[in-house]
């Protein structure tokens, strides 16, 4: 049986984009390569964080989800713009998304619903992103407000507008090496 290090329900990038997406990872480095790729051959927007699970309670959370997907029929997501979270000591970089009232609908039925399957604490503001670099490391975050321009002027380039079609499962299996996001149920938006 599987255990994942970390699981969460998230929006789907549509593969159209998948790409550019690609693009945009490899050159932030290149503006400096203290600025990490994360890895992740899924790019999504985490709507709700969910840490550890088993196996077996995935399909049990994906039955709890398809109860509230009503609630983004027809909702629409903008993604483009630069975003860093923590305004003195910079960690991650990130695409920024518009967030219609329908997903922060939908992302305070599922905190509350699947609450009993969270065991961290989830209360910072939700504020639905792409991540595309982590900036932990202490010289990272010394030499970004240099690097500042150049990042906002490739990441405002992004434009990206879609139909929320998807809702995932997502998990990094722990058993797995490199660890890494992979999607373990797809939900469709209907």
């Amino acid at each position: 049986m599987n255990s994942y290090t970390s699981c969460f329900i998230g929006v789907h990038i549509p593969e159209k984009y998948q790409q550019i997406f690609e693009d945009l990872l490899e050159k932030i480095p290149q503006i400096n390569p203290l600025f990490k790729q994360p890895y992740l051959k899924t790019p999504h927007i985490t709507v709700c964080y969910l840490d550890k699970q088993s196996q077996d309670d995935l399909q049990r959370i994906a039955e709890n989800v398809k109860n509230y997907l009503e609630i983004l029929k027809g909702a629409q997501l903008q993604i483009g713009g630069f975003g860093y979270f923590r305004e003195d000591n910079p960690r991650v970089l990130f695409l920024d998304v518009k967030c219609p009232k329908a997903l922060k609908e939908f992302n305070e039925a599922l905190t509350k619903s699947l609450s009993v399957y969270s065991v961290t604490d989830n209360k910072l503001p939700f504020h639905p992103h792409v991540t595309v670099a982590w900036v932990g490391d202490p010289e990272a975050q010394r030499v970004f407000k240099t690097h500042q321009p150049e990042l906002q002027t490739l990441l405002d380039k992004i434009d990206w507008t879609f139909e929320i079609t998807e809702i995932v499962l997502y998990g990094a299996d722990s058993t797995k090496q490199p660890e890494y996001q992979e999607k373990l149920i797809s939900l469709e938006v209907k």
